[in-house]
């Protein structure tokens, strides 16, 4: 099951936790296979002490203390051993022997990613060029030792330095305006007090019950509701005490739906819902609700009640001839004397 979280903190908090402990393998794996002997002796102590100090990092974020002492101090780690690496590859090795960078370069995306991720878009931005222009230099200052192999490779290594920087400065702008979109649509159908659908979502749900009515006639019901005397609340109580009668009778009423209905918020103290259930079936639920909202004791309201307004999709409906009649089913019971349930055809 996929998790959410909650800020940017857990969600990096998730990342380290998951990746360290891969770094930390391949880190031991180089070292058992490749340096057993200690013969590098700069990949032997350098992996060992980066083992040994990821290992504590990922017991403190484990354990959320000093996490970001653990991120910062990995980031110079990770920098150093970069630089160093990138240095000894192109001094030692390929100056002397030629050949290519090899695995080194397997894990400079992972290396850009954690910039990024621990410092931010621009500070991370900066950072990546700042350790990019640092190997640069190094590769130009051995540039006429290196064979042509070795020159293939280490271009090679800055050009895809650079995609990876780009790719990754504008993904998490990509990522930003996908979370405002998200951000927006959540607002848009979704109702910022009682957080059930709200009047555009509610609208998207009637245009598809009745094409899917027209086209396969899959008919539905309508209940339409609202809170008897709702402006004595506010008037006697307060808009806030108002405001949390709404968003209990909200979370009253859809406990006792199905995930077959569907629940909306019209507007006010008005309410909707989409049922599959037709005719007795319909009246059925809505009387029952009807008495769930009557035997109901508000927090700071008491006892209220609610009348209910129901209609059954006809051919022809269109989404105002739907509404109308189960407006009309609605004032008819308040006609009747509230706390009722009226049906409209």
């Amino acid at each position: 099951m996929i998790r959410k979280f909650e800020s940017l903190e857990e969600l990096k908090r998730g990342i380290y936790l998951w990746v360290v402990p891969c770094i930390i393998i391949a880190l031991i794996s180089n070292t058992l296979l490749q340096n057993f002997d200690g013969s590098n002796k700069f990949d032997f102590y350098t992996n060992n002490t980066l083992s040994i100090w990821f290992i504590i990092s990922w017991v403190l974020t484990y354990k959320k203390r000093f996490i970001k002492f653990a991120e910062y101090s990995n980031l110079l780690l990770i920098s150093f051993y970069h630089i160093t690496t990138f240095y000894d590859a192109v001094r030692n090795y390929m100056a002397v022997s030629g050949g290519s960078l090899g695995d080194f370069i397997i894990w400079m995306p992972l290396i850009t990613i954690f910039f990024f991720l621990t410092l931010g878009t621009k500070r991370g931005l900066y950072f990546s060029i700042g350790i990019f222009l640092t190997t640069f230099v190094t590769g130009i200052m051995y540039i006429n030792s290196l064979s042509s192999e070795s020159i293939d490779s280490i271009g090679q290594f800055y050009f895809a330095n650079l995609v990876y920087i780009i790719v990754l400065y504008y993904a998490q702008h990509i990522f930003r305006t996908y979370a405002d979109l998200e951000m927006f649509k959540k607002y848009a159908y979704f109702d910022t007090l009682t957080s059930i659908a709200s009047r555009l979502l509610i609208d998207q749900w009637l245009e598809k019950k009745l094409k899917a009515f027209k086209e396969k006639q899959e008919s539905f019901s309508i209940i339409f509701f609202d809170i008897d005397h709702f402006k004595n609340v506010n008037d006697n109580f307060g808009h806030k005490v108002g405001d949390a009668v709404l968003v209990e009778l909200s979370d009253l009423i859809q406990s006792h739906l199905t995930n077959r209905e569907l629940f909306g918020r019209w507007g006010g103290e008005e309410f909707i819902i989409i049922t599959h259930e037709k005719g007795e079936d319909t009246l059925e639920l809505a009387k029952h609700l009807r008495a769930i909202v009557e035997a109901h004791e508000f927090k700071d309201a008491g006892q209220l009640t609610a009348s209910f307004g129901v209609t059954c999709s006809q051919f022809g409906d269109n989404i105002d001839s739907l509404l109308n009649r189960a407006d009309k089913g609605l004032y008819y019971s308040k006609d009747c004397g509230r706390n009722c349930v009226s049906y409209s055809d």
